[in-house]
């Protein structure tokens, strides 16, 4: 009996000292951007450079992840021309929105927050991790608007069916939720691993903003519902697309995988035939999150995006890599 007293009372103060941090954190990391109605509720949105350059450059970060990790590239992109990072709903500074969270849902709730912004294209959109699968629904949906994309170590459609005991990205998705219920009693303050390995190598600024709302139970209710849809809504969707054309399209991928990096890898090498205008990069030594997150693996990122937006004003094709 004393011992469920002492679980009791651990739980209880748990969850008080969860949202007693989460209200802390909050009025310590104030939005840097703005939030713009997307439909019915308000998407973060960090937009930075000359507001008439084009192209428009959109960020979109990976499962859980949101604006802040876009700390090393944005400020590099913006000195040449607009770029903007921003917040899926329910994650960082946007607020939640309805259901289902498949990545046409995602793509269009972007696309209205841009045009309540008064952000016009053409667009070169860019996206890290599943950040890739809501950029590649935005090209299918508005493909007049797109004129170049870069996927950053981008999750494949397919990817949940070639490692079945992810029974579908279901199973992950049961984790998440876990993860979620967890996080209400103040637990993922203590087992915080994943927000470190996305936020290791930010500036301290955004290393914070990322460690104080990854682990949100919120967010990580979003990362749950999301993958929750994957095989059934996400994946059919992004594999009826019919391709770029000769868009400008660079894929980067990392040698450094932790899992599956076979199938990982030979996802990421049909990438490229989304376009015959393309250009396959593999940096090496960099991992699926400091790509991003890494100062210098981010340099990658950043020149692939240059990369992309000199040829949408050129009109040239890519160079490709000396054989």
């Amino acid at each position: 009996m004393i011992f469920l007293i002492i679980i009791a009372a651990l739980l209880v103060g748990g969850a008080a000292y969860q949202v007693y941090a989460t209200r802390r954190d909050r009025q310590r990391y104030a939005p840097p951007g703005r939030l713009v109605d997307a439909g019915g509720f308000q998407i973060h949105l960090l937009q930075s450079g000359e507001s008439t350059a084009r192209p428009t450059v959109i960020l979109d970060a990976g499962m859980v992840s949101f604006s802040s990790n876009w700390a090393w590239v944005q400020p590099e992109i913006e000195k040449v021309t607009q770029v903007v990072s921003y917040d899926r709903a329910g994650l960082g500074w946007s607020e939640p929105a309805s259901h289902p969270r498949d990545a046409q849902t995602s793509a269009r709730e972007l696309h209205a927050a841009l045009e309540n912004a008064g952000i016009t294209g053409p667009y070169v959109v860019v996206g890290h991790s599943y950040g890739g699968l809501t950029m590649r629904a935005f090209a299918d949906l508005y493909p007049d608007e797109t004129a170049g994309l870069v996927l950053v170590d981008a999750s494949h459609p397919d990817q949940w069916t070639h490692i079945p005991v992810s029974k579908g990205g279901r199973r992950v998705a049961g984790g998440q939720k876990l993860m979620m219920n967890l996080g209400r009693f103040g637990l993922l303050r203590l087992l915080n691993k994943e927000a470190k390995t996305l936020a290791e190598g930010l500036p301290a600024r955004q290393y914070g903003e990322i460690m104080a709302f990854c682990m949100l139970p919120a967010s990580l209710g979003v990362s749950s519902d999301t993958l929750a849809v994957w095989d059934d809504l996400t994946r059919p969707q992004i594999n009826a697309g019919q391709g770029y054309g000769s868009k400008p399209l660079i894929v980067l991928s990392v040698t450094e995988q932790a899992m599956y990096a076979d199938v990982l890898t030979r996802l990421q090498n049909e990438m490229p035939a989304l376009s015959t205008n393309s250009k396959h990069i593999t940096v090496e030594g960099a991992t699926h999150e400091n790509l991003v997150s890494n100062e210098t693996f981010a340099r990658s990122v950043t020149n692939a995006i240059l990369e992309v937006v000199s040829a949408v004003r050129s009109g040239q094709p890519l160079n490709q890599p000396a054989a």
